[in-house]
């Protein structure tokens, strides 16, 4: 049963009834103030984890720590339905936050932030304990941190100590994540077995690629830069692409002509839905469906952060709206 995409899929369908849709995501919008708001998510599915976030004297705190336990919580029910190969492809999808975590940590870090401020931004929904990454910014430097997740033993901690190091010579951010980007895909695409978890995974190399080789125009090629995996963008195209020169850059083409970094991401997002949607209307009888699910929920969750935040400093709703169409 538990290795049966069937079985998986038909609990993850029933999961995803209690997605909010989006008239309740526009009535989230069109709340006239914070309290407001909250009354409608304690009119929803999500109720259960928001009664701190309701009580008196409440604020975003609060709103952060229940849509965080309603996400952690709702993945964590995903993982537990699955076992042997199922569970580690499964896993694979849920350390995309364990990826975005330790880079989310490396900027903090390194610009300053304190551990409390980094610990309140973090998805508690990858594979490394929440505790554990208290532990790592606990020592308030890319070393401590690097120290305490090597004692974990996790796929990406060798390559967080490596880009630790690289970053240490370079002072370039962007090595560190670069080198977490290529051990992570290196991992997942050696666990994935499903033609369409391969399939969404090469989707994300290759914009992962394209963003790099954007954010590089003007400072030169990097053949060390490159991820591989992907099905587009190949060594040679990336660092043409890298050069000013967008020939090959095939469907990758609207992240290389956006305007601008934002419009840029936006359109990455954009692909990354539509590669999800893609994998579940495709694969219905494998991953492809908790793929689609739990991008689904990312972002339910992200906009239900950017739209609490909007009605708490009562920011105008067509700019919270413009917010959450871009975020």
């Amino acid at each position: 049963m538990a290795d049966d995409y069937g079985y998986i899929n038909a609990r993850i369908k029933m999961m995803r009834t209690q997605l909010l849709d989006g008239r309740a995501l526009d009535s989230a919008l069109g709340a006239q103030t914070y309290p407001e708001f909250l009354r409608l998510l304690s009119e929803s599915e999500l109720s259960g984890d928001l009664s701190a976030a309701t009580a008196q004297g409440a604020g975003l705190p609060e709103l952060d720590q229940g849509l965080s336990k309603n996400f952690f919580e709702t993945v964590e029910k995903v993982y537990r339905f699955a076992d042997g190969d199922a569970k580690a492809e499964i896993g694979v999808l849920l350390q995309k936050w364990d990826l975005v975590n330790l880079k989310s940590i490396a900027r903090g870090l390194t610009s300053g932030r304190s551990g409390e401020q980094l610990l309140s931004s973090l998805i508690p929904g990858g594979t490394i304990p929440m505790t554990t990454l208290q532990t790592a910014l606990q020592g308030g430097d890319l070393a401590s941190a690097s120290t305490a997740l090597t004692l974990t033993g996790h796929p990406l901690a060798a390559a967080f100590r490596e880009g630790v190091a690289a970053y240490g010579s370079s002072s370039k951010l962007l090595d560190l994540e670069v080198a977490l980007d290529q051990a992570y895909y290196r991992y997942a695409l050696r666990v994935s077995r499903n033609t369409s978890l391969r399939r969404y995974l090469s989707q994300e190399v290759d914009i992962t690629n394209a963003l790099t080789s954007r954010s590089l125009r003007g400072v030169g090629a990097n053949p060390a830069l490159f991820v591989e995996g992907g099905r587009n963008i190949d060594a040679g195209t990336f660092l043409r692409l890298t050069e000013g020169d967008p020939s090959g850059a095939g469907e990758m083409a609207p992240i290389l002509e956006a305007a601008g970094p934002a419009e840029a991401e936006k359109v990455a997002r954009e692909m990354l839905d539509s590669a999800a949607r893609n994998a579940a209307a495709g694969d219905p009888l494998g991953v492809g469906v908790a793929i689609d699910f739990l991008r689904r929920k990312e972002q339910e969750i992200a906009k239900l952060r950017l739209i609490g935040r909007g009605k708490f400093y009562n920011v105008p709703g067509e700019q919270i709206r413009q917010e959450v169409a871009q975020g």
